[in-house]
């Protein structure tokens, strides 16, 4: 179940409105609608090995240390399902600069290096499972098992607590529910926009930022336990 609160707009008034606040602050526990939900996880500790890998791992994104990335990474490492692997191709999309790309391409150069660097540290820091005897996936949204109805590209799952859902795709749209690490479906409202338009499970509408949402198949890592180390052995997104 999901912790999707229903709010009543405000009625003008300052004392209807802080009548309105003393209601909404007594049903926060009350009447929910149906949905599902996937909230947090993080199983790193119970492997004390891991944990210290990843934490270094994380400070050598943190401080951009490429060779530090790449020494805890495999020879062999995943980057995507179009031939990309290995620490040659790992290295160039951390060192992506305007030489790489085409003439048309060359001003998007920082964003994409910096949007790569940025996917693997938000997937460092997201959590995960240990889905079988030396193996970590990341993050715990992709651990996530979708059912058989589930469409994976236009699945999402809000990240955070109390999330509004939006009336419409603005800051300042009536918010007509709030979402739990609600899993949601995205559907084509809100271009050009920060929001996405997105329904619940029980069939409500409505907007959410952009920022609050992942995709179920966003940026993924798989590490594996290889002759006494952790490595990083798939980094990948899409489907």
């Amino acid at each position: 179940m999901t912790t999707i609160q229903y709010r009543n707009p405000l009625p003008g008034g300052w004392m209807a409105i802080a009548m309105t606040l003393a209601i909404l602050a007594f049903s926060a526990s009350g009447a929910v609608a149906a949905g599902r939900t996937a909230m947090p996880v993080d199983e790193g500790a119970k492997d004390p090995s891991f944990a210290q890998y990843r934490a270094k791992l994380l400070e050598a994104v943190i401080a951009r240390d490429v060779d530090g990335v790449i020494a805890g990474t495999s020879t062999d490492v995943q980057l995507s399902f179009g031939g990309h692997a290995g620490h040659e191709d790992l290295r160039g999309f951390l060192t992506l600069s305007e030489a790489d790309l085409a003439d048309e391409y060359k001003h998007e150069a920082a964003s994409r290096r910096e949007g790569y660097w940025d996917g693997l540290e938000e997937v460092l820091r997201m959590g995960g499972r240990f889905t079988r005897p030396g193996v970590f996936e990341a993050p715990y949204t992709w651990t996530v098992k979708l059912g058989d109805d589930d469409d994976a590209f236009t699945t999402r799952f809000v990240i955070g607590s109390d999330v509004a859902l939006r009336s419409r795709p603005s800051r300042f749209g009536d918010v007509v529910a709030t979402l739990d690490h609600t899993i949601v479906t995205a559907l084509e409202g809100g271009e050009g926009t920060s929001f996405v338009e997105v329904k619940v499970a029980d069939g409500v509408t409505g907007f959410v930022e952009r920022s609050r949402l992942r995709s179920a198949v966003d940026y993924r890592a798989i590490f594996e336990k290889r002759g006494g180390r952790w490595l990083l052995v798939t980094f990948v997104a899409g489907d």
